[in-house]
């Protein structure tokens, strides 16, 4: 395993120093280059955003409740399998 990962390495930086190698430096012309903003300009003040409802912030703090609940079911399954894997494997080595 640690040889594939040795090997990838290698072929990456290979393949960095050969697309490197094959860029060509830029001439100089004869046109100054002007910088110009890609995009209007912004507002100072933007427009406030929309306000949440009762209803909203209950609807997430249940969704978030939901969540804390559903973390704490996956680790106390995790802590089970486990629990059953170590037991197994006392029964099979005694």
């Amino acid at each position: 395993m640690r040889v594939l990962a040795v090997v990838v390495g290698l072929l990456a930086l290979a393949a960095s120093f050969v697309v490197i190698g094959s860029v060509t430096p830029v001439t100089s012309s004869a046109e100054p280059l002007v910088a110009a903003a890609p995009y209007p300009a912004q507002d100072v003040d933007p427009e406030p955003g929309p306000t949440l409802d009762p209803q909203t912030e209950v609807d997430a703090d249940k969704d978030r409740s939901r969540l804390v609940v559903g973390a704490a079911a996956a680790v106390l399954l995790g802590i089970v399998l486990w629990g059953r894997h170590i037991r197994k494997k006392r029964q099979q080595g005694g």
